[in-house]
């Protein structure tokens, strides 16, 4: 079950392209640039938070190698 659920989110990420212009108001995602200023935001108002390299086997590259 578990490997059916994991290809399934590969064909996912495969079959949606990396968005290029806003759609956070009328579809509730961001795009990979909205996305790390998000996190720089809440990084900056909560110096609790950082931001992590995380896994390089998963990294996305369209983000940060430092911002994953």
């Amino acid at each position: 079950m578990a490997s059916l659920l994991a290809s399934m989110k590969r064909t996912r990420e495969w079959a949606t392209p990396t968005l290029k212009s806003s759609a956070f108001l009328s579809r509730g995602v961001l795009t990979p640039e909205e996305f790390v200023q998000a996190g720089d935001e809440l990084v900056y108002k909560c110096p609790t938070w950082s931001w992590e390299g995380g896994d390089p086997t998963k990294a996305k590259s369209y983000l940060p190698k430092d911002k994953q």
